[in-house]
C-alpha cells in the first residue's frame, strides 16, 4: 500500500463519536447538527471519499491534506471547479473524477500539499494501466469490512476501474503517448496471483459487452502483447528465460476469449515450410534447448567439453530448465485441449501440419547431410521437435501407465490408412501417414490395383495422441539418436586422427584439436539433450505400453468392424498361427522402428538407461513385441527393420564380457533372467535364424555390406544364448529337423542358416586376409622410407588408404571371426548337417582353403605391426578351424570331401597345422588331428584310383555348375537344363531361383533325368570294370 493512514479511517459509525467532518460549518463557524437521516447520507459520503482518496489519491478539496502530513493526494481542481461547493466525492462523482485523472498530463503539479519534494509512485503516476492495478490493489484492503456502503462502494469503483481500462484499450487514442502492449506486458511481470487477476478480468471486462468488434478490438490489443513476450523469448534461452512469461503463455491459453487469439498468433506464414512453425510464441518456447536454434547457431553450453565436473554442472541446470519449461507447456497444452472443441481443433491441426510440414527432418538423406541441409534449413531445430515430443509424451501418460494400460487398448490401429480427403469428416488432424510406409504392403488384386485398406469412422484423443506422438519421435528423439551415434562415430576419428599427427605433422595438431572440441560439445550437447530424466521415463512408459499394443493388434482377426482398436487383452501364444490381419498394413513402420531407437540408444549411450527404466516394465513387453515381429515376415515385411530387432535383441542383453560400458548388477542380472523366465523365450532360436536368412533370401535382399552389419548383434545373441541349455536344446532340435527334411521342397531354417554362415565366413575370411596382405604392403613401404620421397599430398593419400583399409580389415576380422566361432560351436553340436551331401564339399574346401593361407608357406605375407589394433588373431582363428576338422572328421563323406578338394589340399596340409599348433598352445588338438589326417589321407588314395577311371567321362555326364560328374541328375524345369540335385539343392539354399534364367524354383519342381542317370551309372560301371580287367589282362 502506497497510503501508510489507516485505510478504514472516517468508516466509524456515528455511535463512536463524530469527527469534525460530521459537522457543517455556517459562515459564522457556530456548528450545527444536521438531522439524522441527512446526517447518515452525509456519513456515507464522507465514506465513500475517505475510500476514494485512500484508493485512487485524488481528492476535490483543496485542503483535503495538511501540510505537515505525510500523504499526498492530486487534486482535480477542473472537477473540483465544476462541483463546487461540494468538497467530497460521491460514488457518482467518482467516474467522472477518475477518467479526468486518466487523462491528467502534468501530474506532479497537481500534487497537494504544495510542499512536496519527493513523489509516491503511485500517486503520481501517469501510465493507465500500471496506476488502475495499484488502485485495484488499494480496494482489496476493504474486502473484508462488512460494512453496506462500503461493500456498495467497492462493488462500483471495481466497475469504475475495469470500465475505464476497457475505455483504454477499446480507444487508445484518448491517451496520449501511451503504449498499453508494453503496460500489459509490465502488469503479467508482476508474477502474482493479483496481476494475473487483474490481467483475466479485464480481458472478461472487455468482452462484457459482447458486441461484434469486441473479439476483433481484444484481438488487435493482444497481438501486440503476444509479439512482446515473442520478442523477449527470442532474446532469451533456455536458463534465463524470463520467470513471467510461461505464466503468461498459460493465461492465454485458459481464457476463452484469449485462447483463438494465442492459437491464431502460431499460425505459420506458410503452413507448409516447417521452419515457420517456430517463428511464433509457442515455437520460440518449444526451441529453447541445449541445442542450437538453427542449423547455423554455435552451441551455447558446454564451451570445455573436456571438464567432467562441469559438463555435470550444465547438464543439471539444464535438466532442471528443460523440465520447467516441459512442465509448463504441457500445462499450455492440456489448457488448450480443454477449452472446447473448436480450440481443441486448432491446437490439434496446428501439431499436426507442423509435423506434416516437418517430416524432411527424418529422411535418411537428411540425418547423413550433417548439421547444415537442405532439410535442416527448412525444418524447425532439433530441440524444438524434442520439445514437443517431450510435451505429447506428458499428454499420454494417463494411458500408458503401465504395459499392459487398458485405456491403450482404446488405440485404433487404422489411423494411419485414411487418405486425406477423409482425414476432417473421420477427426484426424496427422493427415500424412496414408503415405507412410507400414508394417505390410497394402493388398493388390490379381491386375495389381490397390486394395483400399481398413478405417474406422471416427478416430478417439487416445488414437490421435498416440500417433502424433509417435511421428515426433520418428522426427525427434530417432534423428537426434541417429545424430549422437554418428557424432560418436565422428569423434572417435578425430580422436584417432589427432593422436596420429600428435608426434609429426605439428601444423595439423591444432586444426584437429578444434575439430575434436567442436564435435564433443556437439556430442555431449546432443547427449543432455536426449537424457532428460523425466522425458525418458516418459518415453519408457509409452513405448511399454506401445510393445503391448503392437502384439495385441498382431494376433487379432481379419473382421471388418466401425472401430478396430483391440480393447481388451488377449492372451498372446507363440507362434502365432493367426493370419496376419490388415490393420498392420494401417501402421507405420516407424512405430517399431522407435522401440528399437530407444532400447538401441539406451545401451549405446551412458546414462540413457537406469535400472528403474528397465525395472518399470518395458523390457518384458519388448522381448514379447521382437518374438512376435522379427521372425515373421508375415507380420513385419521389411527385413530392414526385423534385422533392427535383432539389434533391440542384442541390446538387450546382460553385460558382455568385453562391455566397454557396463551396466550395474542388478541391470545385469534383471536382464539374465528375462532370457530365462519370459514365457515365450524358446521363440528365441528360431526367430533369429529366420531373421538371419530373411535378409538374404530373394524378394528380401539387402545392400550386401549391410547385411554383415545386420548380422553382428545377432551373433552375440547367438553366443549369449549358447551358454544357456534350453537354447542349447533349441539348436539341436533345429538341426534334428533340418537332417531330418534334407530333400524337403523348402529347405529347413536350420540348413539355410548354416549354408549363409558358410557363406559369411568365405567372404569375411577372404577379404580380412586380402586386406592384411594390402596394409602388410603399404607398413613395408613407409617402413622402408619410401614414402618419405612422396609429395606431402601423396604421403597423405598414402595415409589415408593405410587407415581406410586398416578399418575394414577391422571389421571384417572382428565379423569373420563371430562367424567362424558360430560354427565351431554348430559343428560339434550338429555334425552330421554339416556332412550332408548338400553341404560337405563346401565346409571342406573352405577349411582347406583358410588352414594353407594360414598355416601354408605365405602365412609371412599377412604379418603386420599391430595385429591387435586390427584385431586380427590368426593363432585363434587356425585353432577354430582345427577344432572343426575334429569335430567332423569321424565322418567318412567329410573326409572324403577334404581329399577331393584340388585347390587346397595336399597331404602336408596337417603336417604344416600340427607345427603351427605346437607353437600355438594347440598341443591337445594334434593327435586328434593326425588321426583326421590319417583317414583323409586313406581315403585321397581311393579317390585318386577312382577318378582316374572317371577322367574321360562323356560333357553331357559333367555337372554345368561345378564340371563334376553327376550321379543324381535331375532337370529344372524352366531352363530345362540338367544338373546335379546336390548342385541344385545347394544353390537353392541361397537362392530360390533357376540359376540358368532367375526364375523362381523350389526342389519339388525338379524331374529326376532317368534315362541320363540310368546312362551315368552304366558307363561308371563299365569303366570300373574296364579298370578291374586290366591287372588281368598283363598277369
Amino acid at each position: 500500500m502506497s497510503e501508510p493512514n489507516n485505510p478504514f479511517a472516517g468508516l466509524i459509525g456515528t455511535h463512536e463519536g463524530k469527527s469534525s467532518s460530521d459537522v457543517e460549518y455556517t459562515s459564522g463557524s457556530v456548528p450545527v447538527q444536521i438531522p439524522t437521516k441527512e446526517a447518515k447520507e452525509d456519513e456515507k459520503i464522507q465514506t465513500i471519499n475517505n475510500i476514494v482518496e485512500n484508493v485512487f489519491h485524488f481528492t476535490i478539496n483543496a485542503n483535503a491534506v495538511d501540510e505537515k502530513s505525510d500523504k499526498q493526494l492530486v487534486y482535480l481542481e477542473e472537477l473540483a471547479q465544476a462541483m463546487n461547493p461540494r468538497v467530497r466525492i460521491d460514488l457518482e462523482a467518482l467516474e467522472q473524477a477518475l477518467f479526468e485523472r486518466l487523462l491528467l498530463q502534468d501530474v506532479e503539479q497537481n500534487v497537494i500539499p504544495k510542499s512536496c519534494k519527493a513523489y509516491k509512485e503511485h500517486v503520481v503516476q501517469k501510465q493507465v494501466f500500471p496506476y488502475l492495478f495499484s488502485s485495484m490493489q488499494n480496494l482489496q484492503t476493504y474486502d473484508y469490512v462488512n460494512d453496506i456502503t462500503v461493500r456498495n462502494g467497492i462493488k462500483k469503483m471495481r466497475e469504475l476501474i475495469f470500465r475505464n481500462a476497457v475505455t483504454a484499450l477499446k480507444q487508445p487514442a484518448l491517451f496520449e503517448d501511451q503504449d498499453f502492449a508494453s503496460q500489459l506486458i509490465e502488469l503479467l511481470q508482476h508474477v502474482d496471483p493479483q496481476s494475473h487477476t487483474f490481467f483475466v478480468d479485464l480481458v472478461k471486462a472487455f468482452m462484457s459487452e459482447a458486441d461484434a468488434d469486441s473479439q476483433n478490438q481484444l484481438r488487435d490489443t493482444m497481438i501486440p502483447v503476444l509479439k512482446k513476450i515473442h520478442t523477449d523469448v527470442n532474446k532469451s534461452n533456455l536458463i534465463n528465460l524470463s520467470i513471467y512469461i510461461l505464466p503468461s503463455i498459460h493465461i492465454f491459453a485458459s481464457s476463452p476469449y484469449l485462447a483463438p487469439i494465442l492459437m491464431e498468433a502460431c499460425e505459420p506464414k506458410n503452413e507448409m515450410i516447417g521452419r515457420h512453425y517456430q517463428d511464433s510464441v509457442i515455437g520460440a518456447l518449444l526451441s529453447l534447448s541445449v541445442l542450437p536454434r538453427t542449423a547455423t547457431s554455435l552451441h551455447e553450453y558446454f564451451d570445455n567439453p573436456m571438464d567432467q565436473s562441469s559438463i555435470s554442472m550444465i547438464e543439471s541446470s539444464v535438466w532442471n530448465a528443460s523440465s520447467h519449461l516441459i512442465n509448463n507447456m504441457h500445462k499450455v497444452f492440456l489448457t488448450l485441449l480443454k477449452g472446447g472443441p473448436q480450440i481443441k481443433n486448432r491446437l490439434l491441426t496446428w501439431i499436426g501440419k507442423c509435423l506434416k510440414a516437418n517430416v524432411a527432418r527424418g529422411k535418411l538423406w537428411n540425418v547423413q547431410a550433417g548439421d547444415i541441409s537442405a532439410a535442416s534449413l527448412q525444418c524447425v531445430s532439433d530441440g524444438f521437435m524434442l520439445n514437443l515430443g517431450a510435451v505429447l509424451l506428458q499428454l499420454c501418460q494417463p494411458f500408458c501407465t503401465s504395459a499392459n494400460d487398458p485405456k491403450s487398448l482404446k488405440i485404433d490401429p487404422t489411423y494411419g490408412a485414411v487418405p486425406a480427403e477423409d482425414c476432417a469428416a473421420k477427426s484426424v488432424h496427422l493427415d500424412c501417414l496414408h503415405s507412410e510406409t507400414c508394417l505390410l504392403p497394402a493388398r493388390e488384386t490379381e491386375d495389381g490395383q490397390t486394395v483400399k485398406r481398413p478405417t474406422a469412422d471416427t478416430y478417439n484423443f487416445v488414437t490421435e495422441c498416440f500417433f502424433m506422438t509417435q511421428k515426433c519421435i520418428d522426427l525427434g528423439v530417432r534423428v537426434c539418436a541417429e545424430k549422437l551415434y554418428r557424432c560418436g562415430q565422428d569423434l572417435g576419428r578425430a580422436q584417432r586422427a589427432l593422436a596420429d599427427v600428435a608426434a609429426s605433422a605439428h601444423h595439423l595438431v591444432e586444426p584437429l584439436r578444434q575439430r575434436t572440441q567442436h564435435l564433443m560439445t556437439k556430442f555431449v550437447s546432443l547427449r543432455c539433450a536426449l537424457l532428460e530424466n523425466d522425458m525418458l521415463t516418459n518415453l519408457h512408459r509409452l513405448q511399454a505400453t506401445t510393445c503391448t499394443w503392437l502384439v495385441q493388434v498382431a494376433i487379432r482377426d481379419n473382421t471388418e468392424q466401425t472401430c478396430y482398436a483391440p480393447t481388451n487383452l488377449l492372451p498372446v501364444n507363440m507362434p502365432i498361427t493367426t493370419p496376419p490381419p490388415d490393420t498392420l498394413r494401417c501402421i507405420p513402420e516407424f512405430v517399431l522402428e522407435n522401440i528399437v531407437v530407444l532400447i538401441t540408444m539406451a545401451r549405446r549411450t551412458v546414462g540413457a538407461i537406469t535400472e528403474e527404466a528397465d525395472l518399470a516394465g518395458l523390457l518384458q513387453p519388448a522381448l514379447t513385441l521382437v518374438l512376435a515381429f522379427m521372425g515373421d515376415s508375415s507380420r513385419t515385411y521389411n527385413p530392414h527393420l526385423r534385422a533392427r530387432l535383432a539389434e533391440c535383441l542384442e541390446a538387450m542383453l546382460p553385460n558382455h564380457p568385453d562391455e566397454q560400458q557396463p551396466l550395474s548388477n542388478i541391470a545385469s542380472f534383471y536382464r539374465e533372467q528375462l532370457f530365462k523366465e519370459h514365457p515365450h523365450r524358446l521363440q528365441l532360436v528360431p526367430c533369429l535364424l529366420d531373421v538371419f536368412v530373411g535378409i538374404e533370401m530373394t524378394g528380401q535382399s539387402v545392400q550386401f555390406e549391410q547385411k554383415f552389419n545386420y548380422r553382428r548383434p545377432m551373433y552375440l545373441v547367438m553366443e549369449f544364448l549358447w551358454g544357456m541349455q534350453e537354447h542349447r536344446d533349441a539348436f539341436t532340435h533345429l538341426a534334428n529337423e533340418a537332417e531330418a527334411n534334407m530333400e524337403a521342397v523348402h529347405p529347413p531354417i536350420f540348413l539355410r542358416f548354416v549354408n549363409l554362415l558358410m557363406n559369411d565366413a568365405i567372404f569375411l575370411l577372404d577379404e580380412a586376409l586380402g586386406n592384411m596382405a594390402q596394409i602388410r604392403t603399404l607398413q613395408t613401404a613407409q617402413e622402408s622410407g619410401a614414402w618419405s620421397n612422396q609429395p606431402a599430398q601423396e604421403r597423405e593419400q598414402n595415409l589415408a588408404n593405410l587407415s581406410h583399409i586398416g578399418m575394414l580389415a577391422r571389421f571384417d576380422n572382428i565379423l569373420g571371426r563371430d562367424t567362424i566361432r558360430t560354427l565351431v560351436r554348430l559343428t560339434a553340436h550338429a555334425p552330421h548337417v554339416f556332412c550332408h551331401p548338400t553341404l560337405v564339399e563346401r565346409i571342406a574346401s573352405m577349411l582347406n582353403y583358410f588352414l594353407l593361407h594360414l598355416v601354408g608357406p605365405n602365412k609371412k605375407n599377412f604379418k603386420v605391426k599391430d595385429m591387435k589394433e586390427y584385431e586380427f588373431d590368426p593363432a585363434s582363428t587356425v585353432l577354430d578351424i582345427c577344432r572343426m576338422y575334429v569335430e567332423l572328421g569321424n565322418n567318412e563323406r567329410f573326409c572324403a570331401a577334404v581329399s577331393d578338394d584340388g585347390r587346397s589340399y595336399s597331404p602336408q596340409l596337417f603336417t604344416l597345422a600340427e607345427a603351427v599348433l605346437v607353437r600355438i598352445g594347440g598341443g591337445g588338438l594334434i593327435t586328434s588331428l593326425q588321426e583326421v589326417a590319417t583317414r583323409v589321407s586313406t581315403i585321397a588314395v581311393q579317390r585318386q584310383r577312382d577318378e582316374e577311371i572317371l577322367a574321360n567321362a562323356p560333357e553331357e555326364f559333367l555337372d554345368p555348375i561345378m564340371s563334376t560328374l553327376m550321379l543324381d541328375p535331375v532337370i529344372l524345369p524352366s531352363s530345362r537344363t540338367t544338373v546335379d540335385r546336390t548342385t541344385i539343392a545347394r544353390h537353392l539354399l541361397s537362392d530360390q531361383s533357376d540359376p540358368f534364367n532367375r526364375s523362381p524354383l523350389s526342389m519339388d519342381q525338379v524331374k529326376s533325368n532317368t534315362e541320363l542317370k540310368e546312362r551315368i551309372h552304366a558307363w561308371i560301371a563299365e569303366q570300373k570294370e574296364k579298370i578291374a580287367q586290366i591287372p588281368d589282362s598283363n598277369s
